[in-house]
């Protein structure tokens, strides 16, 4: 099977320009759809190699990052958006007992968790899980989720964000005093402007 198509192909350049049919088509139109595709194909190659030609590899130490407190929760930035060129950011949440956002939806992004020290349980679309370490969860855009911290020692929780861009606003957070972040309407604001949607606590 594979010869005889390696045979049509070579017949189909070879019979270029004359009326021989091949798998159903004109030989002409076999030949643009073939050269459509590898455009297409050659198109998609070049984007690729244009966003990976202004990016470099990126190696942040354990201690690495920028710091930021978001709500209580210390927060460390181990990948900015500005390094991947948008494409993807990771945050790492350092959590207290308890401690954990209200439930929310990202409206521009997924997120990829994975813990890393403690116990978390998740709630994703409705459904509760509990994450002990080494567990990957992840959850969509689009989809209603919070965790919860259930230890009793401070927690570790890693998270991939797709595209990159959420990182900013936790910076934006972080840059404001203790005092400010507790000006609801005003964190409001700013999580409205990264798409994200803070929903009522469950009862």
């Amino acid at each position: 099977m594979r010869r005889d198509h390696a045979q049509a192909s070579q017949k189909l350049i070879a019979n270029r320009g004359q009326p021989e049919w091949t798998a159903g088509l004109p030989s002409e139109g076999c030949e643009k759809n073939l050269r459509r595709s590898l455009l297409t194909n050659e198109k998609r190659f070049v984007t690729a190699a244009r966003i990976n030609s202004s990016m470099n590899p990126i190696s942040t130490s354990s201690d690495g990052g920028k710091n930021v407190n978001v709500l209580g929760i210390p927060i460390t930035i181990r990948i900015h958006g500005r390094d991947t060129n948008g494409v993807v950011s990771v945050v790492e949440s350092h959590d207290v007992p308890g401690g954990g956002p209200p439930p929310h939806i990202h409206h521009h992004e997924d997120e990829t968790f994975q813990v890393l020290a403690g116990d978390y349980e998740f709630i994703v679309a409705g459904k509760s899980l509990v994450a002990k370490p080494g567990t990957t969860v992840f959850a969509p855009r689009g989809v209603p989720h919070t965790y919860r911290y259930l230890g009793q020692t401070p927690g570790r929780l890693m998270c991939v964000i797709n595209p990159a861009g959420f990182e900013v606003f936790f910076e934006e957070i972080g840059a404001l005093s203790a005092a400010q972040q507790q000006d609801i309407p005003r964190v409001l604001e700013i999580a409205n402007k990264f798409g994200l949607e803070i929903l009522p606590a469950a009862a």
